[in-house]
C-alpha cells in the first residue's frame, strides 16, 4: 500500500482540503471527510489508490492514474457512513413511549434524596435509560438505542447498527434456504453477503427516508449492492419487505419491554 502521511495536510487540484479520519491499511482503504466545502459535508470510504489520484499533500500533484483499469469490480464501493442531515421521521421506527423516553434523559444531575420524606420516587434520566435496558431481544434493544439517540452526535451507534444487519441479515439467510434459494446468479455477491448488504439498505433508508430520493438502480448502486435493478425487483425485492416487516417486529418487541418496565414504574410509585 503506498503510504499516506496523515500530519500532512490533503488537498486536491482545486486547492479543497481533507481531514483524514482514519487509513485501513489491511484493506487499503481512507476515511476521510471534506473541509469548507458545505457541498460535502459526507464523509467518505475510498480505495488508497482512489484517494491518491484525487488528493496530495499540500504542495505535490497527485499520483497519475491509468485512463482505463484493467477491472473495476474488484474496487470497493464508496460508502456513506454518515449523513449530514438528522433521522428522518419514519411511521415505523418509532418508539410507542418515545416521548416519555425522550423527556428529561439529557439531564445532567441526579437528585439523590429523591423519594426521602415520603414522596414518590421522580422518574428520571436514569430509569428511562433502565427502560432501555431492560429489552431482552439484543437487536431490539440495539434498534430502540437508535431511535432514540441516533441524533446525538456525542453517541457512536455504529455497533448498534450492526447488531440489528445482522439480525435482519441472519432472518433473510433463513428464509431463502426456506424458500430453496441458492447464491444469487450473475452476481458477486453471496447470499449472506447480499443478505447484509441489503439489511443494511433498508435500515438505512427507513432511517433517513430516502425512499423517495433514489430510484432502484440509484439504491443498489449506493449500497454496493451489484444486482441488475430490474434482477432485483423481480427476484429480491419481497425479501426487501420482509426486512421491512422484521423492523417492525423489533420496535413490537422493544414497545412491549418498555411498555412493560414503565408499568412496573408506575406501580412502584403508586406503592410507594
Amino acid at each position: 500500500m503506498k503510504p499516506i502521511d496523515t500530519e500532512k495536510k490533503w488537498v486536491n487540484k482545486k486547492g479543497e482540503a481533507v481531514e483524514i479520519l482514519s487509513v485501513d491499511e489491511d484493506n487499503e482503504l481512507v476515511h476521510f471527510k471534506w473541509l469548507n466545502n458545505p457541498k460535502r459535508k459526507v464523509s467518505r470510504v475510498v480505495s488508497v489508490d482512489k484517494f491518491l489520484a484525487v488528493l496530495a499533500p499540500e504542495g505535490e500533484e497527485p499520483l497519475p492514474t491509468n485512463d482505463k483499469p484493467a477491472s473495476t469490480k474488484s474496487e470497493p464501493k464508496i460508502w456513506i457512513d454518515e449523513l449530514p442531515a438528522p433521522m428522518g421521521k419514519s411511521s415505523i421506527l418509532v418508539l410507542a413511549d418515545q416521548e416519555w423516553l425522550e423527556r428529561g434523559m439529557h439531564a445532567k444531575t441526579v437528585k439523590f434524596d429523591i423519594g426521602q420524606g415520603g414522596m414518590a420516587p421522580e422518574v428520571n434520566w436514569e430509569d428511562r435509560c433502565a427502560a432501555i435496558a431492560s429489552i431482552d431481544n439484543r437487536a431490539a434493544k440495539a434498534l430502540a438505542s437508535m431511535i432514540l439517540w441516533g441524533n446525538d452526535g456525542a453517541w457512536n451507534w455504529s455497533e448498534a447498527f450492526s447488531e440489528v444487519i445482522y439480525e435482519l441479515a441472519a432472518n433473510m439467510v433463513g428464509r431463502c434456504k426456506d424458500d430453496g434459494r441458492s447464491d444469487p446468479k450473475a452476481c458477486k455477491h453471496s447470499l449472506p453477503e447480499l443478505a447484509r448488504l441489503m439489511a443494511r439498505m433498508t435500515i438505512y433508508f427507513e432511517l433517513y427516508q430516502l425512499w423517495d430520493v433514489y430510484t432502484v438502480k440509484g439504491r443498489l448502486l449506493f449500497s454496493g449492492i451489484e444486482v441488475n435493478s430490474s434482477t432485483y425487483t423481480n427476484s429480491w425485492l419481497t425479501y426487501q419487505r420482509w426486512i421491512m416487516s422484521d423492523l417492525e417486529e423489533l420496535v413490537h418487541k422493544a414497545n412491549l419491554s418498555i411498555g412493560h418496565y414503565r408499568n412496573q414504574l408506575n406501580h412502584d410509585e403508586q406503592s410507594a
